[in-house]
């Protein structure tokens, strides 16, 4: 048995959960019980905890004290942790951002948006001509989904998850040494927690470049389908369409503000859609996209 919690505290998200542990006991009686932390803590590192013996029951009572706080403390202060740093933004990022910028214009420039859905009904008006409006709508949220959930899980860094639990732990920590008045380690662990944030600020910029990427794939999208609905005289989507149940949809009807009909159904698809492709995207390994494991 590993009463320090080393190997629990072997990976960020381990360390994270072992750090809630340790807070949580010191903000109460000295004990933790399964309930306290259940939000936080998912049931297999509660399992490693209490098969390694870094916590053990308290007897005739469903709750559990830390076998060695004080060598719990000095495992979570002993590891190292190296920041990910920005990876900074390519010639075709750049590239990318500028088309990403110009086509949220077309949002308000007319000669924009009649440009880029004169351009992409060449490869959809047949698709449009031939299926009723709101399965073209489904099918454009679909593949839209598909297109920037493959673009996130290539862009998006492996390390942004370790970051993100390291700042958890830390906080954590912060709070356990706040509440039995530990001065010294609160200030050390307060310069680690703004160096951190420092470094997540400088992080937002690949965040920006993956946001980038990604409108440049659904803004033309969104444009294509505006053009449909507001100049049929030039496209090919009706403007009533008669659904079961709801009768006559006016699909350029405003249902809140400035938001009409089609609007809604696409954001509705795309929320379906996307919802799909996380549980999807959990199975499927990193390799089969071509990014490194």
């Amino acid at each position: 048995m590993t009463a320090s919690g080393t190997h629990v505290a072997a990976d960020d998200e381990g360390a994270a959960a072992l750090a809630t542990v340790l807070r949580t006991a010191e903000e109460s009686d000295g004990t933790v019980a399964r309930t306290d932390v259940r939000d936080d803590i998912d049931r297999e590192h509660w399992g490693a905890m209490l098969e390694q013996g870094v916590l053990v029951p308290v007897d005739g009572e469903d709750r559990f004290v830390l076998n060695d706080p004080t060598a719990v403390r000095e495992t979570l202060d002993g590891r190292e942790f190296d920041p990910p740093e920005p990876e900074g933004w390519s010639r075709r990022d750049v590239a990318a951002g500028i088309g990403a910028l110009s086509l949220v214009a077309g949002y308000q420039v007319s000669a924009i948006r009649d440009g880029v859905a004169a351009a992409l009904d060449l490869a959809i008006g047949p698709l449009a001509a031939a299926l009723p409006f709101p399965v073209v709508v489904l099918a454009l949220a679909v593949a839209t989904t598909l297109a920037t959930t493959l673009v996130r899980r290539r862009l998006e860094r492996p390390d942004t998850g370790a970051f993100r639990h390291r700042t958890r732990e830390l906080r954590e920590r912060l709070a356990a040494a706040r509440a039995r008045g530990d001065e010294t380690t609160v200030e050390r662990l307060a310069d680690q927690r703004r160096d951190l944030v420092g470094r997540q600020a400088l992080l937002l910029t690949d965040h920006l470049k993956v946001l980038a990427w990604t409108m440049v794939l659904t803004v033309p999208v969104f444009l294509y389908l505006s053009w449909l609905v507001t100049a049929p005289a030039h496209a090919t989507a009706p403007l009533v369409t008669v659904a079961p149940v709801l009768g006559d949809i006016v699909w350029t009807a405003r249902i809140v503000g400035p938001v009409q009909a089609w609007m809604a159904w696409y954001a509705l698809c795309s929320l379906v859609s996307s919802l799909v492709a996380r549980g999807v995207g959990r199975v499927v390994p990193a390799g089969f996209e071509g990014r490194p494991s």
